[in-house]
């Protein structure tokens, strides 16, 4: 289940990546969002993966309805954000696989392939919309990683980032941007 759970948070980021448009972010939170969960899950932490599962589908949701208009995916100028994504899985699989060592090779390759990702959206952000519903995955990959502690601090720290990754899409986005400089 981690395998496949693992691979939907590479899709999930992706698709974050690759979309302008509110039901293209809103499909890749959501999808980030059961990834989570089944990564979480897979780990042992059933009630974090519940809370972290009502927090990528609460953000998803409330994305759903604010920001620019369609799916957005691959417009003109997107390019070097497909390679982004093919490249960062590829290597990724890579360090995953053969570069470390244990059983939790899904595991890692869902983390690593979802932070970079989406830290790589963070750095081109074209909208606020974009620009949250990145911060908003950052939170539940930060909710995958408390899972991956020897320590269990219950379910603290798995409702923090699902309350940040369904709060951040609530922002208000201003209608009028205002002009940088002034």
């Amino acid at each position: 289940m981690s395998e496949v759970a693992a691979f939907m948070a590479w899709l999930g980021g992706a698709t974050i990546v690759l979309a302008d448009g509110r039901r293209g972010l809103a499909t890749g939170l959501g999808l980030l969002g059961v990834a989570a969960a089944g990564l979480v899950w897979s780990a042992g932490e059933q009630e974090g993966a519940i809370a972290l599962l009502a927090g990528g589908v609460l953000g998803a949701a409330v994305r759903f309805t604010t920001g620019p208009e369609g799916w957005g995916l691959m417009q003109p100028g997107s390019t070097p954000r497909l390679l982004l994504t093919v490249v960062v899985g590829v290597v990724v699989l890579w360090v995953a696989l053969a570069a470390t060592a244990g059983e939790t090779a899904g595991f890692r390759f869902g983390v690593l392939a979802a932070l970079l990702l989406l830290g790589g959206r963070l750095l081109q952000p074209n909208h606020a919309a974009v620009l949250q519903t990145a911060i908003a995955g950052l939170a539940l990959v930060l909710g995958i990683v408390a899972a991956a502690g020897p320590n269990r601090a219950g379910i603290a720290p798995f409702s923090l980032r699902a309350g940040i990754a369904a709060g951040v899409p609530a922002i208000p986005i201003p209608s009028k941007p205002r002009q940088r400089g002034t």
